[in-house]
């Protein structure tokens, strides 16, 4: 399997729509200059013709952008609904990117960073393979279960804590 199927895979969904709409913002653009722009912008991200398309039909349909047609071409734009949802986005990712530093900056002190991204590398390595997807699935699965233990006892004792201290 390619390196673009497995990026795909880890794509959150709706992120490619707030992708394209960040992108129409500053202009009118066709489908497959959008591709460029997307690889351009990450640096290592080209979704296919067929992520990018029916994304494009379907944000058409919900009234965010509308086609310009050139000829046999077509331009995509933002129209003032696909602007305004533009604008929440991009306030949803300051948000986001806001929050994922406030965790990284937490995680570089530790030695827990280095696990989690040696872990990820590994599973990179497995994706394209269906039967070693599924055992890894079952391990990080065993792995969370014993880290949701593990927050549990924190919160227990936290909670004892303030209780002692009301006290």
């Amino acid at each position: 399997m390619s390196v673009r199927y497995k990026m795909e895979k880890f794509v959150p969904t709706g992120f490619l729509e707030s992708f394209i709409l960040s992108i129409l913002k500053e202009e009118p653009i066709h489908g497959y200059k959008l591709v460029e722009k997307i690889k351009e912008k990450t640096g290592f991200w080209k979704p296919s013709s067929g992520t990018i398309y029916p994304t494009l039909h379907s944000l058409l349909e919900r009234g965010f952008i509308k086609e310009i047609r050139e000829g046999r071409r077509k331009k995509y734009k933002l129209t003032r609904k696909g602007l305004k949802i533009s604008k929440e986005a991009k306030m949803i990712e300051t948000e986001l990117k806001n929050k994922l530093l406030e965790i990284l900056n937490k995680t570089t002190t530790s030695m827990v960073f280095p696990c989690l991204s040696e872990t990820l590398k590994l599973v990179s390595e497995i994706l394209d393979k269906s039967e070693k997807e599924q055992k890894a699935i079952k391990i990080i699965n065993n792995a969370n279960l014993k880290l949701k233990k593990l927050v549990d006892k924190i919160q227990i004792q936290n909670y004892k804590k303030d209780n002692e201290r009301k006290r």
